[in-house]
């Protein structure tokens, strides 16, 4: 007899039941942020070069009711096909939504968009899944993603996994019990590795896709009867040992104040593609470009925390011929934010600019114990001998993602990708109306609209 109190049962019964009437306004207003956020930086993102091969492969992968819509052509596919075309999709710019445990919107909010087409699910409902996968998902990572890291994995689509099966049981309509099978199920589902960050490959958006899906599959292998062991996250050879440390009680706060406090209410926003910790270096970089008024930069050092600057791929300097090598190095992130004052999807995509990688050549990423976690200090000296320095305070919170950024950050997607106001107001109320309406045709419709308008244009152009 398994024991029903273990962790994982407790997150399967929360996620079963969790209904947005029951939740603070103020998270059900951050789901819709978490929501409009996800699909926005998908949708704009639909030109990469990248996403028409996702488009070809799955026509050749999938047969099958078409039951949801890929946002990236509007074609009509399986459930988890459609989550897998999506979420790629929105994780292709890396922008995306972000927390020490990961990326969880370009898993989540797929997941759940497709599971909900599936079966005509309200928007309450969709709102309530996006919740319910945040939590899981996040309270499973938060205390775990340093040292699952560390070991080589990648934070977002493991944890990304669990918050994709969790969203997609309650979307469908699971119990307690279904859920927790589809949870531990989702345990065998679990992969990804960091080496593509130091080859600077295009694996990436791809992890996320297969999180997505997999943690679909799990949901509909439950629901079809099959069961999992509610001690896959805390047993002698489950997942927190499998892909930890011995000696670590990973669990002790995973059900800390569940229900009252809410680990989605952390969750931040990227003003720029990239990692969480190019935030920082990005705005010192266009703060001290302003000091400077127009002068040369002769050198450049990033101090950085050393669990940062000895992350794959940040201090590399080049040659450039992806996307994933620019957008993880922060030489390269440093370079653009000097030279435009901001760092864009398009600029990213450029990797023979001269005087770009003039700059990268001489920046430079040094480990410093004494630098605090996305609290970046930067050093630069000018051509006529100037130095400046600036230690960059504002840390993780700074970022907090709220509805107002959101829709800013929605608009300001759609105006790197001439998409016109009107289109990017029509999917800001779309989600702003979201737990009104009956199914989320709305929302498909408004999103589907502004991917066909981005997928004819090419980040090169």
């Amino acid at each position: 007899m398994e024991n029903t109190t273990s962790p994982l049962t407790a997150l399967a019964e929360f996620a079963a039941s969790l209904n947005t009437d029951s939740c603070p306004d103020s998270v059900v207003l951050k789901s819709k942020a978490l929501l409009l956020y996800a699909i926005a930086v998908g949708v704009t993102s639909a030109g990469a070069p990248v996403l028409r091969k996702v488009g070809a492969a799955i026509k050749r992968e999938y047969g099958g009711t078409p039951e949801a819509t890929s946002l990236l052509d509007g074609l009509r596919f399986p459930v988890g096909a459609a989550a897998f075309c999506n979420a790629v999709m929105c994780h292709v710019r890396i922008q995306d939504d972000a927390h020490p445990a990961g990326h969880m919107g370009t898993v989540i909010v797929p997941a759940a968009l497709a599971a909900a087409e599936s079966c005509g699910a309200s928007g309450k409902d969709l709102l309530s899944a996006i919740i319910a996968g945040y939590e899981v998902a996040l309270r499973i990572g938060r205390d775990h993603a340093a040292d699952l890291s560390e070991r080589g994995f990648r934070t977002t689509p493991i944890y990304g996994t669990f918050g994709a099966a969790a969203a997609g049981a309650r979307i469908l309509g699971l119990n307690a019990t279904e859920t927790l099978h589809a949870l531990a199920t989702a345990t065998h589902a679990m992969g990804a590795l960091r080496e593509f960050a130091d080859a600077g490959t295009d694996e990436y958006p791809f992890q996320a896709g297969y999180a997505a899906r997999n943690g679909l599959t799990a949901v509909l292998l439950a629901s079809a009867g099959i069961s999992g062991t509610s001690s896959a996250l805390t047993g002698r050879a489950g997942f927190f040992r499998a892909f930890g440390k011995n000696d670590r009680d990973y669990a002790s706060r995973l059900l800390e104040n569940l229900g009252t406090y809410y680990e989605t209410e952390r969750v931040t926003y990227k003003p720029y593609p990239g990692g969480q910790w190019h935030r920082g270096v990005i705005r010192a970089f266009t703060t001290l470009r302003d000091q400077a008024v127009g002068q040369e930069l002769d050198t450049a050092e990033v101090h950085m925390h050393p669990f940062e600057a000895r992350f794959l791929g940040l201090d590399y300097n080049g040659p450039f011929n992806t996307y994933a090598q620019a957008f993880f190095s922060i030489p390269f992130c440093a370079a653009l934010a000097w030279l435009h004052g901001t760092v864009t999807f398009a600029e990213l995509n450029r990797f023979d600019d001269p005087a770009v990688l003039d700059i990268v050549a001489r920046t430079h990423v040094v480990s410093n114990e004494s630098c605090e976690r996305y609290k970046p200090v930067i050093r630069i000296k000018l051509r006529d001998g100037r130095t400046f320095e600036r230690s960059e305070a504002a840390g993780e919170d700074f970022y907090n993602l709220t509805w107002d950024i959101a829709v800013e950050m929605t608009k300001r997607f759609c105006k790197e990708a001439s998409v016109s106001v009107s289109h990017a107001d029509r999917l800001i109320d779309s989600v702003s109306s979201i737990d009104a309406i009956q199914n989320i045709a709305p929302l498909i419709n408004a999103a589907t609209s502004i991917a066909a308008i981005c997928s004819v244009q090419s980040v090169h152009s």
